[in-house]
């Protein structure tokens, strides 16, 4: 027999609709609305103000609100099973934390940061791609030295949080283990730091969080430059982890320094 709470937590898995049923789905701040007809598909979506719900809902609901503007998808014969598959952004995402981190010279720490990710909506059988839809809107950045260097991200506010069993399970976003090496002579502030998610892969642990690669980053102290690698999940985390999706692009040693340039200050 079916186990409730795995099928509300796994809701990225493929779902079957019958014609002219329309299914509601609340994930973070973000409301969308499917409804499949005989020779075509109508999605919706639009963004809440109210608080934001930790637990992922969907329902049955008898249609798209008269309010919102349906895209729709002419189809032959619809097929019966879609998917919503979360994936990164596309750009990094530069995450001011609430709280300015300090850490001593030599010393390491790894923090938990996590930033919103965006939902491919698909049909199945074959696999069509309708449309990508961030659950959350950011605003754009520039991150940086100057004008000339840098690039183009996305902004975002979060805490950074020192444990795991301080992370409660928010499954719009995905959750970044980031550990950091101050190897200056100098205490190092952290209140900002840009996630290169577009360079990892993303999972889907069995209790509905998302997570992906680990980051590390070390600090030398020369004009506030970073190094970075990607790794992969521990055997501890990677226990009935599911892989959702391949990094969006393969780094590059040259644009990965720059992309974590003036990050900290000293």
């Amino acid at each position: 027999m079916p186990n409730k709470q795995n099928e509300q937590c796994a809701w990225w898995l493929p779902q079957e609709v019958a014609i002219n049923a329309c299914r509601h789905y609340r994930l973070g701040p973000l409301h969308i609305y499917l409804q499949r007809q005989s020779q075509q598909w109508l999605l919706a979506h639009e963004y809440s103000t109210e608080e934001v719900l930790q637990v992922p809902c969907h329902a049955e609901v008898s249609m798209i609100p008269v309010h919102l503007t349906s895209q729709r998808y002419l189809i032959n014969q619809s097929q019966a099973s879609y998917q919503l598959l979360p994936r990164l952004m596309d750009r990094p995402v530069v995450v001011k934390t609430l709280q300015p981190v300090n850490l001593p010279p030599n010393e390491q720490t790894t923090l938990y940061i996590s930033s919103p990710v965006t939902l491919s909506v698909m049909l199945k059988g074959p696999d069509l791609l309708l449309q990508n839809i961030a659950v959350q809107r950011l605003s754009d950045t520039w991150f940086g030295p100057s004008t000339q260097i840098g690039e183009l991200c996305y902004a975002d506010k979060t805490h950074a949080r020192h444990a795991k069993t301080e992370l409660s399970v928010r499954p719009h976003r995905a959750v970044t283990p980031v550990t950091v090496h101050n190897h200056s002579t100098q205490m190092l502030s952290i209140d900002k730091l840009s996630i290169p998610v577009p360079f990892l892969a993303l999972y889907a642990l069995p209790d509905g969080s998302l997570w992906t690669d680990p980051v590390t980053l070390s600090h030398e102290g020369l004009q506030a430059l970073a190094h970075f690698r990607t790794g992969k999940l521990s055997a501890a985390e990677a226990i009935g982890a599911t892989l959702l999706s391949e990094p969006i692009q393969k780094p590059e040693k040259h644009s990965l320094v720059r992309a974590f340039t003036d990050i900290f200050t000293d």
